[in-house]
């Protein structure tokens, strides 16, 4: 019996792989592309690079850990199992009704840099609830530069929307726990500014912020805890901002502002703006761009910390 076998006769074998070769090679070109970028920006992050997963076993996380006497005032801290001398500290503020859960991610990749970070959970009631969120920020603050290890002079707030606002605080007032580096994201900055007034966020501001205090029957309380009226040339050394363009809580005249007063004083400042969706403050983004935009955060953060 002949075992039959198919013959490309006239070149056709090769006119084949010509014609999928069409098609194949841009395929391949365009995934390539794709591959050697995310592994670039993978690196690049400290967040899903090779020596995260090789150093997973080398941070250390304690859950619930008293700063003050109170139940609300606890915090969760992530450190380098062995830390060798005095390093920096970071402070991560979650926004208004979060939890410092939300911060685990970011709290865990400082760690892997070296740092000591804790994540906060703070009072936000009864209105007025000012005093207490900006008390329970202190606290805190007060509570990382007593550790062991830590540098009391190398200390970065980070937060988020109401966070974003306590980390300007504490980049701005005058206390004996004013930090080195700010990252404000997506908070608000003005509660003076037109722009602010009327939407959602604003509201929510005036019944538990300031407990019922319009800005018409106290205007300079409304200035006094508005970090862009207390800017002097001693706050923070380096400050990150960063918000969606589609956001509907917080006007981008909140950075603006703010941006403007910090270069006036001599200070040095980042923004960042993305195009992110889903309402609210729109932090909704593919993952590429989500990757990107964590990365930025992080490396302000360390770059800043870790500068001269």
């Amino acid at each position: 019996m002949k075992v039959k076998t198919k013959k490309y006769g006239n070149g056709g074998f090769m006119k084949k792989l010509a014609r999928n070769s069409g098609v194949l090679l841009p395929v391949t070109l365009i995934l390539l592309f794709i591959i050697i970028i995310s592994v670039f920006l993978l690196q690049k992050s400290d967040v899903f690079s090779f020596s995260a997963f090789v150093n997973a076993e080398s941070v250390e996380i304690k859950e619930n850990i008293p700063y003050g006497n109170l139940s609300v005032q606890k915090l969760d801290m992530c450190k380098p199992v062995a830390v060798t001398g005095n390093t920096p500290g970071v402070i991560l503020i979650h926004g208004g009704g979060g939890d410092k859960s939300s911060f685990r991610k970011p709290c865990t990749d400082f760690a892997r840099s070296g740092f000591i970070a804790i994540s906060v959970n703070y009072r936000e009631s009864p209105p007025p609830s000012y005093q207490l969120m900006i008390d329970d920020m202190n606290a805190a603050i007060s509570w990382l530069k007593d550790r062991p290890n830590v540098r009391s002079d190398r200390i970065g707030a980070y937060g988020g929307s109401l966070g974003g606002y306590l980390a300007s605080v504490a980049g701005t007032f005058e206390t004996d726990n004013k930090v080195r580096c700010v990252e404000n994201n997506f908070g608000p900055t003005d509660f003076t500014d037109p722009n602010f007034e009327g939407n959602q966020l604003a509201g929510e501001f005036v019944e538990k912020f300031f407990g019922g205090i319009t800005i018409e029957e106290n205007p300079s309380l409304y200035r006094e805890l508005s970090p862009a009226f207390n800017v002097s040339g001693n706050d923070a050394y380096s400050w990150f901002f960063s918000r969606s363009r589609n956001d509907e809580l917080v006007p981008r005249t909140q950075m603006t502002k703010m941006i403007e007063t910090l270069k006036d004083a001599g200070i040095k400042t980042e923004f960042y703006e993305y195009d992110g969706s889903g309402g609210s403050h729109a932090n909704k983004l593919g993952p590429l761009q989500a990757l990107r935009l964590y990365t930025k955060r992080l490396n302000f953060m360390k770059d800043c910390l870790n500068s001269p």
